[in-house]
């Protein structure tokens, strides 16, 4: 039987907003199979250097939570959003906090609480908002949550790569 590709938009939304977050859940089905049945250990290992995977995975989910709440909707973090991140984004050098010893199931759970989130604040908004320009307090930019979404695709779509990438290497180095 031959596979049929193509955009579906995700229902309950104007159809130019549903496409673009059919899109997103698309990466996100990527980065779900990147990450199936990984042991604890590949889930922690940072060989060289480089952030673990269960990092990678909580910088997912809290860089999509800020461009939602920061970026697109101009508002603080609800309590919900800062209970579920209980580790400041970055350590004073700039590096990712790293997450080791999570378990996939926690970081699983974040990921799909977040985009519950995320989703449920585009419900029902029209394209004349969509398309609208935000600019965020203290913010030297604007952006649309059109943008914000393709933005979020991407930094998804990326790290996916590198979380596939990472798993392999590190499976070869713990066994």
């Amino acid at each position: 039987m031959r596979e049929v590709m193509r955009v579906e938009p995700l229902a309950g939304y104007e159809p130019d907003i549903g496409r673009w977050l059919w899109a997103l859940q698309d990466v996100r089905r990527r980065t779900l199979e990147a990450v199936e049945g990984i042991d604890q250990r590949v889930l922690d290992w940072g060989g060289d250097g480089e952030n673990a995977i269960g990092t990678l995975l909580y910088h997912i989910a809290l860089i999509e939570m800020d461009w939602l709440y920061a970026d697109l909707l101009c508002q603080p973090y609800p309590e919900r959003v800062v209970a579920e991140f209980p580790r400041d984004h970055r350590l004073p050098d700039g590096r990712l906090t790293p997450m080791t010893g999570v378990p996939l199931a926690q970081h699983l759970a974040r990921l799909e609480v977040t985009r519950a989130w995320f989703l449920r604040e585009l419900e029902g908004m029209p394209l004349d908002e969509w398309r609208r320009l935000r600019a965020p307090e203290g913010a030297d930019y604007e952006a649309t949550p059109e943008w914000i979404v393709y933005h979020l695709v991407e930094h998804e779509a990326g790290h996916a790569y590198q979380i596939a990438h990472l798993r392999r290497r590190a499976e070869r180095d713990v066994g």
